[in-house]
């Protein structure tokens, strides 16, 4: 409890004297258990309703409008009582035929998931970052191999892997106007 207490009275990030310092090793597990009244709430609603939460992000999918509103509504309620609130930037409300973005992957009906248009630009800003200060081409693809780690991995199977690792190191070096040069350990 003393280490919990310590943390919680640790200054944020951005000085503003409110919420937790980010990136903090004991934030996911303070984020779960407070929560965890959101958790108990869709447990209780009935069919028709699916909820999932990863750290502080979730997804709610209903099948008809009436669900999604009372969803919202609930979602909403439990915030306010907990002093939080959802974040507009963040938000989708619509229609999941043509796809929406959620934990970096962009979920499509009857698709393998795919890498979101945000987690693409982040691949490409931090390649570039790398570039900048003077990385080797085999620092990059490195980078860009991790990254695809990081995408295909946990959800085995369910990514779409057409392209490969080349693909993304393909699109890094457009990006950085690049000469292609990838070594076959990598393709592979």
């Amino acid at each position: 409890m003393d280490i919990v207490r310590q943390y919680l009275t640790l200054p944020d990030m951005e000085k503003t004297g409110v919420g937790l310092c980010a990136g903090g090793s004991l934030s996911p597990l303070l984020g779960a258990l407070y929560l965890s009244p959101l958790d108990a709430a869709f447990n209780e609603m009935g069919e028709g309703i699916l909820y999932r939460r990863y750290m502080d992000d979730f997804v709610i999918l209903t099948k008809t409008r009436r669900q999604l509103r009372s969803a919202i509504k609930m979602v909403h309620q439990i915030l306010a009582g907990l002093k939080q609130k959802v974040r507009q930037k963040k938000r989708f409300i619509g229609r999941t035929t043509a796809g929406f973005d959620f934990l970096g992957y962009h979920l499509h009906p009857h698709r393998r998931l795919r890498p979101s248009a945000e987690s693409i630009n982040r691949l490409l800003t931090r390649s570039r970052r790398l570039y900048e200060r003077g990385a080797s081409q085999a620092r990059l693809w490195r980078y860009v191999c991790r990254w695809c780690s990081w995408l295909w991995g946990g959800v085995y199977g369910r990514v779409s892997r057409k392209g490969g690792v080349r693909k993304y190191c393909v699109l890094v070096a457009k990006e950085l106007g690049m000469d292609v040069q990838i070594p076959l350990c990598i393709v592979l």
